[in-house]
């Protein structure tokens, strides 16, 4: 086997040259504009990797190939490995290029490719999307040479344009289709976590009567005669179904809130209308979210998301039914709260999941003889349920947006939009035939709860709905000036639009989409004049009247944390980089004009007053506070879930910040800096959401409110689609 690659290849963000033997970045005219300066025998290890990228490489195996003796010690090997990780800008906990498989070795997990598939993606992109296509540079030639040429062509040119006009008028463009979702389940309440049987006779799914109810029940549900039967009982919830591959058996997730979590399986009678018995698997983490499960076609495998202790994120977990340990497939980077939604392919040689990381949802596809995985899709604009891979197992299926089904491709990670449907759907699966069922419909309605902030309001007053219309109103963010507007994301007008609602009643539409988009952080300037959004993962800076201004740069996919310094010039933003979180600053009066402010925050605040500051730590994850006349920062104790996105509020006399419970529910605290104690700020039980704001006041909330929806379960037959 070669040791060193034979051909140029992209490794990452870096080229390997084999006519220099070196790792280096290529500028856009292809000009070397960085080395990785590394000695011959890091140099030897990386070429090596790079071989084998995607596959296990032992630390006996490097000693062989490489150092060309076994007598080496395995200190030697770290630190080889270390020197490298410091050249390429790698991070051992959240790889990008050398992932560390402890006690076995070493991985490269970077994605390679080599000039030949980058022209061919570029070619294949060009001809997709023949509006980006860029017109190459051309020698200069005399006005004689372009006019000989152009009288050569005239007849050639002519003759495409007749034969073109002549099939325009006997062939319709391309249109993308409609689907339509025909009904199966028809339960007032909430039905998802669906999975049809390998005979597709039944249906297993959960069932909550409506958002609020503590215990979702696994439900069984005849397809041919509608009979529903449930398989599970109260105190338990049951989440994620997955038949096994004979169809007599279901393994499910069992969770008590912050209690207890199982895996399980049950089996089924003969004539499956009850539970013959139903046994525990293993546990996974108490702290994991509802999960779904996957069934290996061979049956010999189960797949499940787990949260282990001490983690702050969730993991794939792959257990063996021959009674082996369970094995951790995934180790996603501390950006995001991890991975989950796997499936195993068709031929059960591969697995899709869907990965958080730095505020988006990825899918990702993982090889199961290598174990290598790679990033297939970044999604800014949708963040579906659950995903499947197509009959033939070259495509992974999933919702688009609202309405609309799309798909990446395998080997290419190749975008391709399916078909318009005419519901909403949040978790698809592809049955043996080519059915799609999904769960449609809305799973809540939400609407804006006023609150009062016990911390300075100790009068009683009741919930007021505010802004409520037959659509949801999602998110709220209050000016801070009295008699400012509050800023609202609602779908009142039908895509999500920003909204200022002004205390007079009056109501105006700030931005105009045309398109789905998702906006999920927004944040005023403290003279109430700008409004910074998020949307799709970029930052805008918006003010009535004029052309909103992106802040971002369009290299900058991962963005988040936006916030104004308390003189309201200063604009600061995470950006991750490399699995890593960094914060950004820029200017009001040039926004567009970004520089690093630390490489080590990813959340940063200050009060509006001036006085403090706060800040959580990129890479411990901790938080602090300092007061802003130079005094020495606090590392602040604060009972948080890390792992899931939650909200802070930085006033003059202390910290509001949300924390997650159970259950999807949240809690609003407030952290008081003179004593230095943490209390509730609202009387209410728990929050739907980690978002909230302050009203200029500080008398009262703004929280979305969850009511009551309705999800069934409905299908795309085969006759409408062709998987």
């Amino acid at each position: 086997m070669a040791i060193k690659p034979e051909h140029r290849v992209k490794v990452g963000e870096w080229w390997y040259l084999p006519e220099r033997d070196k790792l280096v970045k290529l500028g856009s005219s292809g000009q070397v504009e960085a080395t990785a300066e590394l000695d011959n025998l890091c140099q030897n290890v990386i070429n090596y990797l790079i071989v084998r990228a995607g596959d296990l490489v032992t630390k006996d195996e490097l000693l062989e190939k490489v150092w060309g003796i076994r007598a080496v010690s395995d200190g030697r090997i770290t630190r080889v490995i270390r020197v490298l990780r410091v050249a390429l800008g790698d991070d051992s906990r959240t790889p990008l290029y050398i992932e560390t498989v402890p006690k076995r070795g070493y991985r490269l997990v970077a994605q390679i490719s080599t000039e030949q598939e980058l022209e061919d993606a570029s070619t294949a992109e060009a001809h997709l999307n023949p509006a980006a296509q860029v017109v190459a540079s051309k020698p200069a030639t005399t006005t004689r040479g372009w006019l000989l040429w152009g009288l050569l062509l005239l007849p050639v040119l002519l003759a495409a344009f007749f034969w073109w006009f002549s099939a325009s008028e006997k062939h319709e463009p391309a249109v993308t289709p409609l689907w339509r979702y025909e009904p199966v389940t028809f339960l007032d309440g909430i039905e998802f976590y669906h999975s049809i049987s390998p005979d597709e006779q039944f249906l297993a799914f959960s069932y909550a009567s409506s958002p609020d109810d503590n215990v979702v029940l696994l439900k069984l549900q005849n397809l041919q005669t509608h009979q529903v039967e449930t398989l599970t009982e109260a105190p338990y919830s049951s989440f994620g179904a997955a038949w096994s591959p004979d169809g007599m058996q279901l393994a499910y997730q069992r969770t008590i809130s912050g209690k207890l979590c199982e895996i399980r399986i049950i089996e089924l009678e003969q004539d499956k209308r009850s539970v013959k018995n139903d046994r525990l698997l293993s546990t996974c983490g108490r702290q994991t979210v509802s999960a779904r499960l996957s069934w290996s076609p061979d049956g010999r495998y189960i797949v499940y998301p787990s949260r282990e202790e001490g983690q702050r994120q969730m993991s794939l977990m792959l257990f063996p039914l021959a009674g082996e340990a369970a094995e951790t497939l995934t180790a996603p980077p501390a950006n995001g709260f991890g991975d989950y939604a796997a499936r195993f392919s068709r031929q059960g040689d591969k697995l899709a999941f869907l990965r958080h990381a730095a505020g988006a949802v990825q899918i990702w596809q993982l090889e199961l003889s290598s174990r290598s995985s790679r990033m297939l899709l970044q999604l800014s604009d949708t963040s579906p349920g659950n995903i499947d891979w197509s009959l033939d197992d070259r495509k992974i299926i999933y919702p688009a947006g609202r309405s609309m089904l799309a798909a990446v491709h395998a080997d290419t990670g190749q975008r391709q939009l399916l078909a318009y449907t005419d519901h909403n759907a949040s978790e698809i699966q592809i049955s043996a035939t080519g059915r799609i069922i999904a769960s449609v419909g809305a799973f809540s309605q939400l609407n804006l709860l006023k609150v009062p902030n016990k911390i300075m309001n100790a009068s009683e007053h009741p919930d007021q709905q505010v802004f409520s219309s037959n659509r949801s109103e999602a998110y709220a963010e209050a000016s801070p000036l009295d008699e400012g507007p509050v800023a609202v994301v609602s779908r009142r007008s039908g895509l999500s639009q920003i909204w200022l609602f002004y205390p007079d009643g009056r109501q105006h539409q700030l931005t105009n989409f045309t398109e789905n988009e998702r906006i999920n952080q927004l944040a005023f300037s403290p003279d109430g004049s700008h409004l910074l959004a998020l949307i799709s993962q970029q930052l805008w800076l918006l003010r009535e009247g004029s052309d909103p201004i992106q802040v971002s740069s369009p290299s900058e996919h991962n963005v988040t944390n936006p916030s104004w310094g308390h003189d309201g010039k200063s604009i600061y933003y995470a950006v991750s980089r490399q699995g890593r979180w960094q914060m950004m600053i820029t200017n009001l009066d040039e926004p567009t004009e970004s520089e690093l402010f630390d490489p080590q925050m990813e959340l940063y605040l200050e009060s509006r007053d001036g006085l403090y500051r706060f800040w959580q730590h990129s890479h411990n994850r901790h938080y602090y506070l300092q007061r802003m006349d130079g005094s020495a920062p606090q590392r602040l104790e604060l009972p948080v879930q890390e792992s899931l996105p939650l909200h802070f509020v930085l006033a003059e006399n202390g910290l509001y910040y949300s924390s997650y419970l159970t259950d999807n529910r949240y809690q609003l605290y407030f952290f008081d800096f003179s004593s230095q104690q943490v209390s509730l700020a609202t009387d209410l039980e728990s929050i739907y959401s980690s978002h909230f704001s302050l009203s200029a006041d500080k008398q009262f909330f703004y929280l979305p409110a969850m009511g009551r929806g309705d999800m069934d379960i409905a299908e795309i037959s085969v006759q409408q689609q062709n998987l």
